[in-house]
């Protein structure tokens, strides 16, 4: 297999998202203190499978722009909801609204990258392999 110039985000993706995402993980549900336990471990490794095999797909998605534009506004929310939490208003209805948007948008994300997958990875190799049965057969 050769690496292609579309491996690149997949790269950047394997590299950086599973640090960030355990260290997110750390300090969202604030088990700093779990050193010695398998929990950590635990939690890193399973990080790690997911975004690698999130990255190794990501060969298959040729337009960044929607999923690009909705990780940016995800960002965007989770930084929004950080600063409502250390301002004191993270009981707010608007702090409240903002989650759920994180969560809708997350799913959102995956649902446009699932997509391309389909229609950029699988579908074409099915059809392959049909057009190579049609012509075995005939």
């Amino acid at each position: 297999m050769r690496f292609k110039r579309s491996d690149l985000p997949g790269f950047a993706i394997a590299v950086l998202a599973p640090p960030l995402l355990t260290m997110l993980f750390l300090a969202t549900y604030d088990v700093w203190g779990h050193r010695g336990t398998p929990l950590i471990g635990f939690m890193a490794t399973n990080i790690a499978v997911a975004i690698g095999l999130l990255a190794m797909f990501t060969r298959f998605v040729h337009n960044w722009d929607v999923p690009g534009g909705l990780l940016l506004l995800l960002l965007g929310c989770v930084a929004t909801i950080l600063w409502m939490r250390y301002s004191g208003t993270d009981g707010s209805v608007l702090a409240t609204g903002l989650k759920l948007l994180s969560v809708l948008l997350f799913f959102v994300v995956n649902a446009a990258i699932a997509w391309q997958v389909l229609a950029n990875g699988l579908l074409p190799m099915l059809d392959r392999r049909a057009e190579r049965r049609r012509d075995g057969a005939a």
